[in-house]
C-alpha cells in the first residue's frame, strides 16, 4: 500500500470532464430510444406476436426509464470529482501558506 495518497489535479479535471461527457453521451443514446418508440409496433402483426407487443413495449420503457438514473449519476459523478480536485487544491494552497506563515519557507 502507497504511504502517500497524491491527488494528480489536471488528470482528475480530465477524468471529471470525461465522466461528464459519458453522461451527456449516455443521455443522448438513452433520448434516442425513447424517440425510435417503445418497440414492437415494428413487427405489424396482429396474430400470435399481435399480444405480445404491449407487454414488450412496457418492459423496453421500464429498462430505458431505469437506465435514465445512470446518465444522471455520471454527469453527477463528473461534477463531483471536479469539486474535489478543486477543493484538495484549495486547501492544500492554504495549508502551503499556513506553514509558510508558521514556520518559514523551509517547511513549503
Amino acid at each position: 500500500m502507497e504511504p502517500n495518497l497524491e491527488i494528480i489535479h489536471d488528470r482528475m479535471r480530465q477524468d471529471a470532464s470525461r465522466m461528464r461527457v459519458h453522461g451527456e453521451d449516455y443521455d443522448a443514446a438513452l433520448r434516442r430510444l425513447r424517440e425510435r418508440g417503445l418497440g414492437g409496433a415494428a413487427w405489424q402483426d396482429d396474430g400470435l406476436l399481435g399480444m405480445l407487443t404491449g407487454p414488450y413495449a412496457e418492459c423496453t420503457l421500464l429498462g430505458v426509464e431505469a437506465l435514465t438514473g445512470l446518465s444522471a449519476t455520471m454527469a453527477d459523478t463528473g461534477d463531483g470529482l471536479g469539486r474535489v480536485s478543486a477543493r484538495v487544491g484549495e486547501a492544500e494552497g492554504a495549508s502551503l501558506t499556513r506553514s509558510r506563515d508558521l514556520y518559514g519557507e523551509q517547511w513549503a
